[in-house]
């Protein structure tokens, strides 16, 4: 499994996977079919990810290049958040429990590391137990709660805030 920076070739294969993502779990906060993404309008974003020192994506690739899974991170935009990077992460079911996960996070952590923030950050769905123990394996804690954030299958959901403080000078 390789993984690397997406680049602008990648925009088809990234859709493919967010639709997936959303039929596949209900983890991810789009529901089947609520996401709206065109190759289009996914080849305009991804300039924003390519060699951007706020913001960035990583892609993992099987063997045959199919996209596996993904991490994006997004820096705060001010002047008291930009030392924060927001992380989202998604693989597929099909490679799910084989450490892809963390070395997805290992890659932007590195580069978090390499761009000075000083804190990643995250949410997740409380009951999302593998989730929550591969954040809390890879460094993250738990900072709060946030009750009834969102309602999945009818049912409201409460979500948890969780960080982890990169060690620099």
């Amino acid at each position: 499994m390789n993984i690397r920076r997406v680049n602008r070739n990648d925009a088809a294969q990234l859709v493919g996977l967010f639709e997936s993502l959303d039929h596949e779990t209900s983890f991810m906060l789009f529901e089947p079919g609520e996401r709206q993404l065109t190759v289009e309008a996914q080849s305009e974003l991804l300039p924003g990810f390519i060699d951007h020192a706020h913001q960035a994506m990583f892609i993992a690739e099987d063997d045959s290049q199919k996209i596996a899974g993904f991490v994006v991170g997004i820096g705060g935009k001010m002047n008291r958040n930009r030392h924060a990077l927001y992380l989202v992460i998604g693989v597929r079911q099909a490679y799910q429990g084989h450490g892809l996960g963390r070395r997805l996070l290992s890659a932007l952590e590195q580069w978090a590391i390499a761009q000075q923030f000083h804190r990643l950050e995250l949410t997740v769905m409380a009951h999302n137990q593998v989730a929550r123990k591969l954040y809390l394996s890879a460094g993250f804690q738990e900072e709060g709660v946030k009750r009834d954030a969102l309602k999945v299958d009818g049912q409201f959901v409460d979500e948890v805030y969780m960080a982890k403080f990169l060690n620099q000078e």
